[in-house]
């Protein structure tokens, strides 16, 4: 029988409904309360300084517990006080206390740039006295060298990013709302991803009744497991590392490298063993095509590509033996895969495009074939809605101030064209597009890749200062389904917009404290925290190349890239989805092969075993549609458990520090 060609759309669609949950909610209640605003700032400025410590010492934030921390804390206290919790108070909590943890993690470039000022990458490139101060203070600023963000050094990059993440809420809110108005009102798209992020809040409203339900013994076990590996991986290295200027790994945080072991059989082939092992229940969730057919791309590269045919052709020429995964990841790079990268890249962007075009036109005819369908702008009544003339003048007054402040504060030397190019014409085209493809897809469909660098190209502007300017090549799209979750939920869009201005200074303040104090704890990088340890030299070497690729014309990065290795990257790239094509395969193979192409197997071996046990064994233990129930609450469980491990050991490494700093 041959097999049956779908499309994407209808592809994804029938992965969401795995989730999917029955009918809507029409009728409207705000969900912004004294105690879920209180119970947000509680839990999320509890485990803020968890999830940042989290970061740096194992590359994984453990944001993600924080709002089930609170939803469970919030639904246990209901039930022992014999009231109910409605499901537009736990959404609006899930969303407080989530952004109440992850706005922790927006000052990491304040930390960063002031390690990266003084690395040996950026004296040798000549970068250290071209960063801009609104950026970071200088190289031998007091503040620095004193490990301090509560110090006047950093008065002009924190009074910046203030100014610039108030305009950027402005005109996310007014955008983002006037999208969805469109997209969901008018053209009725159905946003089928939507009810997967309902769900959670749907379902644990049920748990605020007298009868136990089996979503807190599955979240009990994930917390438990969460538990137990956040002390192994988490906790003995943080404790440990309070008493010993070494801590103890019993697991080597994040990788064990094994590329030297392999060099003898793969020359310049990494592998590289993730000891996340929490990347498990990531496997159990993703859909299990993309996870095999990404390791199989994965192994393909380092074990055959890589050693068998670029490396005899001498294409990676610069790899020499010894080298670990880093430097020949970074070597590989620079020989061949960065190239060849950007042609795997604007084939997901072509391919995008492709698929988008036919889709959005056969869906709009569809929703004209079907009589009765109201295409009107009028909301439903009580949602909270707000004049769209009033959000359109929100977004041109935060894009107008934004485009003034750049042009005339930052880079006054650099072309207004083409800042005016992206507020106004780039940026609302694709923000609209991005909008309708998560409305009928889910997700976002495709991006132009190196647009920054190709501005920058076509600009011919050569200092160094524009690569750190926030351009204004903005997507609102991605921002349109959180309104249509809203409306799931019979959440009030008042109320939503009414919590994120109330919340917004608490968490501003609280946000610099808290890195202010992981800072003074031990140097960023250093042993105390062994991911930044391990990457961020990496990491500074490439943002080394990249923001001198346009110097002079005669830098590595631009020596780097080859047209014919990205033409090559750009062939094969399609030569795969046309084969996939003609075979009538799910496109989800597309995007795993070309993915794993050029991978690191070994990171994705957690994921791997993931897939593997929940495809041959949960689902026949469980069934397909409770598996499917329980995994979301299972990796919540487990994430609280080791977000809740982070919260404690970041605990007890700042008293240990204020004991031992104090001579008293």
């Amino acid at each position: 029988m041959a097999r049956e060609r779908i499309t994407q759309a209808e592809e994804w669609q029938v992965w969401a409904q795995r989730y999917d949950i029955d009918g809507g909610i029409r009728t409207f209640e705000s969900g912004l309360t004294l105690k879920v605003f209180l119970g947000a700032l509680f839990v999320g400025l509890l485990m803020m300084p968890g999830s940042i410590y989290l970061t740096l010492v194992s590359g994984q934030s453990g944001a993600g517990a924080a709002p089930w921390v609170a939803v469970i804390l919030f639904t246990e206290l209901a039930r022992r006080s014999f009231t109910t919790a409605r499901r537009q108070e736990l959404y609006m909590l899930l969303g407080l206390t989530g952004a109440a943890v992850g706005s922790g993690g927006q000052y990491r470039g304040f930390i960063w740039y002031a390690y990266f000022i003084n690395t040996p990458q950026a004296q040798s490139y000549e970068i250290a006295d071209k960063i801009p101060f609104w950026i970071v203070p200088s190289k031998d600023a007091l503040a620095i060298a004193e490990r301090s963000l509560l110090h006047m050094d950093w008065f002009w990059p924190i009074a910046f990013f203030l100014i610039f993440k108030l305009l950027a809420e402005i005109r996310h809110i007014s955008a983002g709302y006037f999208l969805f108005r469109l997209t969901a009102d008018m053209e009725r798209l159905p946003y089928p991803m939507a009810p997967i992020e309902a769900q959670g809040a749907t379902a644990l409203a049920e748990t605020t009744g007298r009868v136990e339900t089996w979503r807190w013994r599955v979240f009990s076990v994930g917390s438990m497991a969460g538990l137990i590996w956040g002390f192994i991986y988490i906790g003995v290295p943080s404790l440990t590392g309070v008493m010993m200027s070494t801590p103890i790994q019993l697991l080597k945080i994040p990788f064990i490298d094994f590329t030297n072991v392999i060099e003898g059989i793969a020359p310049t082939g990494v592998l590289a063993l993730s000891t996340d092992f929490g990347a498990v229940l990531t496997g159990f969730v993703l859909p299990f095509p993309i996870i095999m057919t990404e390791f199989a791309g994965a192994l393909f590269t380092q074990f055959i590509l890589n050693p068998r045919i670029l490396y005899p052709a001498e294409i990676l020429h610069q790899w020499r033996p010894g080298l670990d995964v880093r430097g020949t990841g970074l070597y590989n790079g620079l020989d061949f895969w960065i190239s060849f990268g950007m042609g795997k890249s604007f084939s997901f962007a072509f391919v995008g495009i492709a698929a988008s075009i036919p889709m959005l036109i056969k869906f709009r005819q569809a929703r004209q074939e079907q009589s009765g369908l109201s295409r009107s702008l009028q909301p439903p009544p009580g949602r909270g809605d707000f004049p769209l003339w009033l959000m359109a003048i929100l977004w041109l007054f935060g894009m107008g101030t934004f485009i003034y402040l750049v042009h005339v504060y930052m880079v006054p030397n650099f072309p207004l064209v083409f800042l005016l190019g992206f507020a106004f014409l780039y940026t609302p085209i694709n923000s609209y597009i991005t909008a309708r493809t998560y409305g009928i897809l889910g997700r976002d469909l495709f991006e132009i890749p190196y647009l920054h660098e190709t501005t920058f190209i076509l600009s011919r502007y050569e200092e160094i200062d524009i690569w750190f300017v926030p351009l204004p090549d903005e997507d609102y799209g991605r921002g349109t389904q959180s309104w249509r979750v809203l409306e799931l939920t019979g959440t009030t869009f008042t109320s939503s917009i009414a919590a994120r201005l109330l919340i917004m200074p608490v968490l501003i303040i609280s946000g610099i404290v808290v890195w202010h104090f992981v800072w003074k704890i031990a140097p960023i990088p250093s042993a105390q925290y062994p991911f930044a340890q391990t990457w961020w030299p990496l990491y500074a070497t490439n943002e080394s190349l990249w923001k001198t690729s346009l110097r002079d014309g005669n830098s590595q990065m631009l020596q780097a890239i080859r047209g014919s290795y990205v033409t090559a990257g750009f062939a094969s790239s399609m030569a795969i989805y046309g084969v996939l094509w003609a075979a009538k395969m799910p496109s989800m193979w597309f995007y795993g092969i070309v993915g794993g192409i050029g991978a690191d197997p070994g990171m994705m071996l957690p994921k791997v075993m993931g897939a593997i046990i929940g495809r041959f064994y949960m689902i026949k233990k469980f069934g397909l549609k409770r598996w499917f129930m329980f995994n979301p609450v299972l990796a919540a469980g487990f994430t609280c458990g080791v977000g809740l491990i982070g919260m404690g050991t970041v605990a007890i490494a700042l008293v240990s520090k204020a004991v031992i700093v104090k001579p008293f």
